[in-house]
C-alpha cells in the first residue's frame, strides 16, 4: 500500500508522521490479544445476564397483569354501561306540530311540590284587590 506523500519542504509533517509510526509500531509489539477462552467466557456471561434480565422482565409483566386483573375483579359491583349509545324510541320522539305548540305555550309549573318545599299560606295585605278565578265550563 502506498502512503500519501507530503508536500515538498514540509519537514514538520515528516517528523510528526515518523513519530506516529514509531508509536504505533511500539504499541503493536506491546499489545497482546486476549486468549480465545476469555473472549468466549465474556460472551457467555453477557448471554446469562441478558437471559436473567429477560426473565425478570417477564416476571414483572406477569405479576403486574395479575395484580391489575385482581383489581378489576374487585370492582364487580359497579354496573356496566351500554356499548353503544341507545337509539331514540318511538315514544321519545315528538311530532313537529307538538313541538310548535310547546314552544308557543307558556312554561308549566309542576303540579307536585318536592317534599322539602311547603306551600306558603301568606295572605295578601288588606285592601289589595284580589281576583278569584272561577272555572268556566259547561
Amino acid at each position: 500500500m502506498t502512503e500519501p506523500m507530503p508536500p515538498a519542504g514540509d519537514g514538520e509533517r515528516d517528523d510528526l508522521a515518523a513519530a506516529l509510526k514509531r508509536a504505533a509500531a511500539a504499541g503493536g509489539r506491546a499489545a497482546s490479544p486476549v486468549p480465545a477462552h476469555q473472549v468466549s467466557a465474556r460472551g457467555a456471561r453477557r448471554r446469562r445476564r441478558t437471559y436473567a434480565a429477560g426473565a425478570a422482565l417477564a416476571v414483572c409483566l406477569v405479576s403486574g397483569g395479575a395484580g391489575l386483573a385482581a383489581v378489576q375483579v374487585g370492582r364487580g359491583g359497579e354496573p356496566v354501561g351500554p356499548a353503544v349509545p341507545p337509539s331514540p324510541t318511538k315514544s321519545a320522539s315528538l311530532p313537529e306540530s307538538s313541538l310548535a305548540e310547546r314552544s308557543a305555550s307558556p312554561s308549566r309549573t309542576p303540579t307536585r311540590l318536592p317534599s322539602t318545599v311547603t306551600p306558603s299560606t301568606s295572605q295578601p295585605p288588606p285592601g289589595s284587590a284580589t281576583a278569584t278565578a272561577t272555572p268556566s265550563g259547561g
